[in-house]
């Protein structure tokens, strides 16, 4: 009796032989895939998971992500309504993390970052694969992963690198383009990698808007009668060209204390919300105006003062 013909040996070999038979052997990009525009793929990977979509309220992550009490918690972010392409790709056995890295960095080399993380500094992959990109094949170990976020004239890139416990790395590539995501990345002094690059969806006002719904714009003080001078008029045409981006209707409240009368103080405040919200929707926005007068007090913040609302 030789070795093949032993009944454990035989039983052996057919268990391995069908559980060969049965695990994907993918040598090539699933049905209908495409890579995002100009930006090239890992030499020979393959594209295991692809959509493509149009989409009003995308979330461009831009800070590391955790849970908290079952959900998830996101440092920084950006909503956008743009096209957006998503795309993973699994390498070739062998292929080293950094590798993969490596070649993402050199071919966005042109745009600018906006942030970037690896490791732990990342947060959890898990609630990156499961919660953020949705695709359970990115799951990893927490020090095996990269994150890069990037902005173009038109474009937004997303790259999420990981290497998952088999080994095997894989890649995640996000491609969102839309109407006013140039004129926000060019709204600022621009940085290139590896000089401590900030970007207007790192902070400001479109991202207090996203995280807490309101604002106060420190820079526009409406006068005894309501009106905005050059200062405040400026001011609001800098926010209106980071609020426009991300596509939601916006209230613009004004707030006037009642020295003169609560009514007389509401009709001030109502001139000034609507002189306001006018100056936003040329640069536009979506701007409703409200006049709130005294009504609305608030401890910490002035009695006199112009706030945006996102319901």
């Amino acid at each position: 009796m030789n070795a093949l013909t032993h009944p454990f040996n035989l039983v052996g070999a057919l268990v391995a032989a069908i559980g060969f038979a049965a695990a994907p052997a993918l040598t090539e990009d699933i049905a209908e895939a495409e890579d995002p525009p100009a930006l090239e793929r890992f030499p020979d990977a393959v594209i295991v998971a692809w959509r493509r979509a149009d989409l009003r309220d995308y979330e461009f992550v831009t800070g590391r992500v955790e849970r908290s009490r079952r959900e998830r918690r996101i440092d920084r972010s950006a909503r956008v309504a743009a096209n957006v392409r998503r795309v993973t790709y699994r390498t070739p056995p062998g292929t080293r993390l950094e590798d993969v890295v490596q070649h993402y960095r050199r071919a966005l080399a042109s745009m600018d970052e906006v942030f970037t993380c690896r490791g732990r500094d990342c947060g959890r992959s898990t609630v990156w694969a499961n919660d953020v990109f949705l695709v359970k094949e990115l799951v990893a170990p927490d020090p095996a992963q990269f994150y890069l976020a990037a902005a173009g004239d038109d474009e937004l890139v997303a790259v999420y690198v990981v290497q998952r416990g088999n080994r095997r790395v894989y890649a995640h590539v996000e491609f969102a383009r839309g109407n006013g995501i140039g004129a926000l990345a060019h709204g600022r002094s621009r940085t290139r990698f590896g000089q401590n690059a900030k970007h207007p969806f790192s902070n400001g006002i479109a991202n207090a808007l996203l995280q807490h719904r309101y604002t106060v714009l420190s820079d526009v003080v409406p006068d005894d009668a309501g009106g905005l001078d050059h200062a405040a008029r400026e001011a609001l045409d800098a926010a209106a060209a980071e609020v426009a981006v991300l596509g939601r209707k916006v209230f613009v409240v004004c707030h006037f204390g009642g020295e003169a009368g609560a009514e007389a103080a509401v009709a001030q405040s109502l001139h000034c919300a609507q002189a306001a919200a006018a100056r936003l929707r040329a640069g536009g926005v979506d701007a409703v105006p409200f006049g709130a007068g005294p009504m609305m007090p608030r401890r910490g913040v002035p009695h006199r003062r112009v706030e945006l609302v996102v319901p």
